[in-house]
């Protein structure tokens, strides 16, 4: 028998009373304050922002997604409480949960579907009544329900005023853009109110008080990059890693089809490969990511697919330098000007890394600093040849996955398409090693996510990609 979510918080509860202490049981109240390191201007799950794992954290608070994909990378009913497909897997049919905005209106599938158009237009939709949505796709979509997990297909009610409206547990109350936003909990959430009061969230800070003093003091967590897991190590702190996630990658701005409006230069093939066979990937994973990531081959991580090894990419000097020079540096020699976050201190040293293996194959790498980085909108204003991008693992649907760091990276729309169209491994090997063949993009390195918990801090669930699940979150010490 199927429970609903508001059911399973109650059994946990009364499992939890049953088996713990009075000082161990969940409770309602207090304010879960978190510390990120980057800033986002908006938390509407399809604006185009610098860091977009910011701004989905922020997002899933007040927004939800008709389906979930959870820890185990198992398909959940969300917002839509079924759904069916024809046997092309074109034509998908979804009935929706009776839920209510946080204005208290009803969510229709008329809302659902303005809010599906604005993440992708090129599908078609239906309202087949108050309740019932079809979605068609050009071409099969097999894993459209796992697709519908991601962030950006978040139903969200887009106000004339610039409101936006969620369904999700909690309801957003205060927002300074780039600085603090507040969530406060939604008192008639349809899976039951969350434990915390609220979640204050402060963006762009500095943990070196905090990591000097080995102690968050109010605070409920913070994100920690690899030095500040470090300075952590033997102290006794709760420090939580994921699995290998984020993945770091060389960007060629320039698409290798011509294009009236390209106005960067292009970087030969050859030397986009000799780059990428200079790179010493395990020194970066263990000594800039600290052991904290492994060195990637493939867009997506080996834990996940299972077959990122057969994609491996020798560290080779010696044929690095031959394909530099074949590409014409020998005799007329030439740079790539790199571009960086600059609000990332990890990538800084990284991009600094390249450059230094860059230059033991005769390959002149200058790194650039850059404040905009990872949106498509900066990346069409830059200078610079090639940017290090990081970008968070999406879904822990290995075909959903790929497909949505494919358009991150603004690769063809073939790449996306064989990767959602792919029924087995095999199939999704092949469009990974199409979209790699090029080395217009070079993967580096896939990185943990790390979050320093407070021990008053309960139930903080950390996905295996990044993600955070807050839903059993619940603060020690309030009244």
């Amino acid at each position: 028998m199927k429970r609903s979510r508001s059911q399973l918080r109650v059994i946990s509860l009364l499992l939890l009373a049953a088996v713990g202490h009075a000082s161990s049981r969940p409770r309602y109240g207090g304010t879960a304050r978190i510390l990120l390191p980057y800033r986002v201007n908006s938390i509407d799950p399809v604006a185009d922002e610098d860091h977009p794992a910011t701004r989905d954290r922020m997002a899933r608070l007040a927004f939800e997604t008709l389906t979930e994909v959870d820890a185990r990378g198992h398909l959940r009913p969300r917002l839509a409480k079924y759904w069916q497909s024809d046997a092309s897997k074109s034509i998908w049919q979804l009935r929706l949960r009776l839920v209510s905005f946080h204005d208290g209106t009803v969510v229709t599938a008329t809302d659902v579907v303005a809010s599906l158009r604005t993440a992708e237009p090129a599908w078609r939709y239906t309202a087949n009544d108050p309740q019932t949505i079809t979605i068609e796709t050009p071409s099969p979509i097999l894993h459209l329900p796992e697709m519908l997990a991601l962030e950006r297909f978040a139903i969200v009610k887009r106000q004339a005023d610039g409101l936006l409206l969620g369904t999700g547990p909690y309801r957003l109350t205060q927002w300074q853009p780039g600085e603090r936003a507040l969530f406060a909990a939604s008192e008639n959430y349809w899976g039951g109110r969350s434990y915390p009061d609220a979640i204050e969230l402060q963006m762009g800070t500095n943990l070196r008080e905090q990591l000097l003093q080995r102690q968050l003091g109010p605070y409920a967590a913070a994100e920690l990059s690899p030095d500040g897991v470090h300075a952590l190590d033997q102290s006794g702190q709760e420090v939580v890693l994921s699995r290998p996630a984020d993945l770091l990658a060389i960007l060629f701005l320039q698409p290798d089809r011509p294009s009236a409006s390209a106005r960067k230069k292009r970087i030969d093939p050859r030397l986009r490969q000799a780059l990428a066979l200079a790179i010493d990937r395990a020194a970066i994973s263990n000594a800039i990511l600290q052991k904290k990531g492994a060195p990637a081959s493939g867009l997506l991580p080996q834990w996940l697919t299972g077959y990122e090894v057969l994609l491996d990419v020798p560290f080779d000097r010696a044929r690095a330098r031959k394909l530099a020079a074949d590409a014409g540096l020998g005799a007329s020699p030439g740079s790539i000007a790199l571009g960086y976050d600059s609000a990332d201190p990890v990538s800084k040293l990284v991009a600094e890394r390249i450059a230094f293996d860059a230059s033991q194959a005769g390959i002149t790498v200058r790194p650039y600093a850059e404040s905009h980085i990872n949106s498509k909108s900066a990346q069409s204003l830059l200078s610079v040849d090639a940017v290090l991008l990081r970008l968070p693992l999406e879904s822990l649907e290995p075909s959903v996955a790929l497909a949505a760091v494919a358009g991150d990276l603004g690769l063809d729309g073939e790449t996306g398409s064989l990767a959602l169209s792919a029924a087995r491994p095999e199939d999704l090997l092949q469009a990974e090693r199409k979209a790699l063949e090029s080395f217009r993009v070079v993967p580096v390195a896939h990185a943990d996510q790390a979050l320093w918990l407070n021990s008053s801090t309960h139930n903080w669930q950390l996905l295996p990609n990044g993600s955070w699940d807050l839903e059993q979150l619940w603060m020690e010490g309030v009244r």
